[in-house]
């Protein structure tokens, strides 16, 4: 490759081409004899590019064969040079996604931690299925168990509780009183109601009505129950032991029985009291109005009768 060699003419230095300056010194401007120019007017606030002149700038690169003088009478030669860009070094580009400093050493703390949510997931959907399953399991148990439908034959014990109370004969006599008896206790043919609840009824005083001897004491340790936490609560009250009552059954005297099998079996009524001057229609009218309720009310029965008695009367004066 030939040597080019570089040199400058007094002519040109004369027209106001200043001669090129050693390697590594900044250029020189021409003093200028016009009128000094305005300061350009900038939107930044003063003051705002104080710091970015103090920061150093980087070197840029400049090529010799720019400094070099040209050709006579030939083209100046082409010199391609690197584009100036317009942000100060350091900065990222508006609109370019750069590569993130450090990602490569990032990468296992990543797949750490997605490792860990993963399980993290596994085990909350076990746990669910866990918790599902034994939901599924208590919701099985609390079902009732289905039972084989046995069919019993009818017969006399089966139909006693339901017996007609129509008094036919013996047995429909004795279940007409079961059934006055279990009317006055509070029970239902085919119902059940438990001893404790049967001792409650005792307590307070109630008609009660024993199937069996079982249920009679059971009903009886739920009396006695409750009589003791009485006594507690007064030996409480008063600072000093009190004695539960004693609980037994005093047998029924015949006279009560008596009637009872009169008013609820035998349908037994006291005589009615009809005056000897009185038609024989009154006995009538007063059986109807007992067994009415209506007239049982105070001042209802007399206002009736002596109405009644009155049209007796007017009808006997139209007929003599």
């Amino acid at each position: 490759m030939p040597i080019r060699h570089f040199s400058a003419s007094p002519a040109a230095a004369a027209e106001g081409q200043n001669p090129p300056s050693a390697q590594g010194q900044p250029k020189q401007r021409p003093a200028t004899t016009g009128p000094p120019r305005k300061p350009r007017p900038s939107s930044r606030p003063p003051g705002a590019g104080a710091g970015a002149q103090n920061k150093p700038r980087p070197a840029r690169a400049i090529d010799a064969r720019s400094l070099a003088a040209p050709r006579a009478g030939g083209e100046p030669p082409k010199i391609i040079r690197k584009p100036r860009l317009r942000m100060p070094p350091g900065k990222q580009v508006p609109g370019r996604k750069g590569k993130l400093a450090g990602k490569a050493g990032q990468k296992p703390k990543r797949q750490n931690k997605r490792r860990r949510s993963e399980q993290i997931i596994d085990d909350d959907e076990a746990t669910a299925a866990a918790i599902k399953q034994l939901e599924l399991d208590q919701e099985s148990k609390g079902r009732p168990v289905p039972i084989r439908y046995e069919p019993r034959e009818i017969d006399f014990s089966t139909l006693k509780d339901t017996w007609p109370s129509l008094p036919t004969d013996a047995n429909a006599r004795s279940a007409t009183v079961i059934e006055k008896l279990s009317t006055l206790s509070g029970r239902f043919p085919n119902g059940y109601v438990p001893p404790h609840e049967l001792g409650r009824r005792l307590w307070k005083g109630q008609s009660v009505l024993f199937e069996s001897e079982a249920e009679k004491a059971q009903a009886l340790e739920e009396l006695k129950r409750l009589s003791q936490e009485r006594a507690d609560k007064i030996s409480q009250k008063k600072g000093e032991p009190v004695k539960p009552r004693d609980i037994k059954f005093n047998p029924i005297s015949a006279e009560h029985s008596q009637k009872l099998m009169e008013t609820f079996v035998q349908g037994k009524y006291p005589a009615l009291e009809v005056g000897k001057d009185q038609p024989a229609i009154m006995g009538d009218v007063l059986r109807n109005i007992r067994n009415n309720a209506t007239y049982q009310t105070v001042g209802k029965r007399p206002q009736f009768l002596a109405k009644v008695e009155s049209l007796l009367a007017s009808s006997r004066v139209k007929r003599s």
